[in-house]
């Protein structure tokens, strides 16, 4: 049986590698990389964008427009403080500059009317969904820098390639929420720590600090992702005997003091006296020197007039460690439980990644990791799969497995390693025809079912998904809410006056032409007529629909809506 060669001769530089491949010459012109990388760039914007008026504001979207809206409109941030700003800045500026503004919003199950504040709800929503795009171009940058710096410019190109063609990274790109945002981010952040490790100077220092001050501004899974992504590849760093701590130490203040300000000035320099932040201070004294002391009143003077920078990012820290320790309702494999699972994101992971890119990941990780084994100056082979493994396992102990998009920067890194197995399989001696045939079927097979998914990006699940997915996992991962649009058009279509409908979320009805609708509440009476049951709903509160079973389906809308008519 064929092996493939992995040893030294093939696997001692990713220059070398690229030789076998024919247009290496041309995509090692700056020239011929820029093109191929803005075609990349240019078909996938182009996917993206086409499916903006095919699905409505899923669930979240209107919230996290909200949430900009009063930053750009009240220059404050107190809506939903577990979100952190740049995102929500970002996909609230159009919608801003169209005349959206401030409604006082408390909570987010208010916020829905706001995509239609202004009569216009469609070009809200396409305003809002473009805020999304600059993230999933930085992120598709970052995946191109980073193979290229470390295996070469024509790994970097199919990396890219990998990575603008994954049906969840697509999906999550052409919604105006956090996740693409954090994964751009993030990723840039951990990126640049990996070149201030390797050239700690000034310039890789600012680089650095700026990158994870705006990655704590996009979201708060960057307070445990970067930490438990960064550790291992310090110890690699340490253990290379290429260190530089002396220079690292030297320009350690300019990171902290670039990250800090960075994160500072998304909350628009916000600050508030310490004694207002936490009463620590005044018990202290208190104690020590008795609550009617002098010196327990100078305490309280002090700590009166002592600022607190950024009190929204810690009640952010705050509310989100609570919504953990609560958890959500989350579905798996036909089970309901409250905080989920330990393996959820393994799962949703192995069910929403095309199997090819899955394939190609695992072979370019034990590539990676040979290399490393050979060569363990070369740190920066593995960092990509350091990464990787470092946020899927800080994914365990998370209660909130609503979609594997919580852990969305895990697809970048499948994106380098899918480019190294690649790379592998091209450049092999023996067996050379064997081997590229390979190459070439998982990279067709790969680029088939991601065209094949469009415009369902958010619904898509691989081979293993089964013909029907939601029996496996419904949440975030297949259900967001968003098809309403393509049930407001079968209604219309089937002229249909009055509907009854189940839906995990809010909207406007007028907004989306839906004719006279009421809403199904838990435990509602049994409605009669035209019922809609919204998929995500029926898996995740049967207690609620009893009277559902045993009625037949007259059509299935889209992937997540079910239309039945009871007598």
């Amino acid at each position: 049986m064929a092996t493939i060669q992995i040893g030294t001769a093939e696997l001692q530089s990713a220059k070398r590698s690229e030789q076998a491949i024919d247009f290496r010459s041309t995509l090692q012109r700056p020239t011929g990389w820029m093109i191929c990388l803005a075609l990349l760039l240019g078909v996938a914007v182009l996917r993206i964008t086409s499916t903006y008026h095919v699905f409505n504001a899923t669930i979240d979207e209107a919230s996290h427009i909200a949430g900009g809206i009063e930053w750009w409109d009240k220059g404050t941030y107190t809506l939903e403080t577990k979100h952190t700003p740049l995102a929500r800045v970002s996909v609230a500026l159009g919608p801003y500059l169209a005349g959206v503004r401030w409604m006082g919003f408390k909570a987010w199950r208010d916020t829905y009317p706001i995509l239609s504040a202004t009569g216009n709800y469609w070009h809200n929503l396409t305003l809002g969904r473009i805020g999304v795009l600059p993230y999933f171009i930085i992120a598709s940058l970052v995946v191109f820098f980073w193979t290229k710096h470390v295996f070469g410019t024509t790994t970097g190109i199919l990396a890219a390639a990998v990575f603008t063609q994954l049906p969840t990274i697509l999906a999550h790109s052409s919604v105006a929420t956090t996740d693409v945002a954090l994964t751009a981010m993030f990723c840039c952040s951990l990126y640049f720590f990996t070149l201030w490790l390797r050239q700690p100077t000034l310039r890789t220092a600012a680089q650095f600090g700026v990158a994870t001050g705006l990655a704590l501004a996009t979201k708060l899974s960057t307070v445990v992702f970067f930490p438990a992504c960064a550790l291992p590849i310090l110890i690699m760093y340490a253990a290379s005997g290429k260190r530089n701590w002396r220079s690292l130490l030297r320009s350690v203040v300019i990171v902290a003091l670039g990250g800090f300000l960075a994160l500072w000035a998304l909350y628009r320099f916000s600050h508030i006296p310490l004694t207002q932040a936490t009463r620590l201070p005044d018990r202290i004294a208190a104690k020590v020197f008795g609550r009617s002391s002098t010196m327990t009143r100078a305490v309280h003077a002090i700590a009166s007039h002592t600022p607190v920078p950024v009190p929204e990012f810690f009640d952010g820290i705050r509310n989100l460690r609570d919504q953990n320790h609560t958890g959500t309702r989350a579905y798996l494999f036909g089970q309901i439980r409250i905080g989920g699972w330990w393996y959820f994101f393994f799962v949703a992971l192995a069910l929403k990644t095309p199997i090819a890119v899955l394939l190609l990941a695992i072979l370019g990780s034990v590539v990676a990791l040979r290399r490393y084994r050979r060569d363990r100056a070369n740190w920066e082979l593995v960092a990509p799969f350091a990464a990787f493994a470092m946020i899927m396992l800080c994914s365990t102990p998370a209660r909130l497995d609503s979609g594997v998009r919580y852990v969305l920067p895990v697809f970048v890194f499948l994106s380098i390693l899918a480019a190294v197995g690649l790379t592998t399989l091209w450049t092999q001696d023996k067996q050379r025809l064997a081997w590229r045939v390979i190459a070439v079927v998982l990279f067709a097979w790969l680029t088939v079912s991601s065209a094949l998914s469009h415009p369902d990006y958010l619904a898509y699940f691989n081979e293993f998904g089964g013909k029907d997915p939601s029996h496996k996992i419904v949440v975030g991962d297949l259900d967001w809410g968003q098809d309403l649009t393509r049930f407001s058009t079968y209604m219309r279509e089937h002229s249909i006056q009055h509907v009854s409908i189940a839906y995990d979320g809010y909207f406007v009805p007028d907004s989306l032409g839906f004719p006279e609708t009421q809403m199904i509440e838990c435990d509602a009476t049994r409605p009669t007529g035209w019922v809609a049951m919204e998929v995500r709903k029926e898996r995740l509160y049967p207690e609620c629909y009893p009277w559902l079973s045993g009625n037949q389906a007259v059509a299935k809308i889209g992937k997540t809506m079910t239309l039945y008519y009871l007598q």
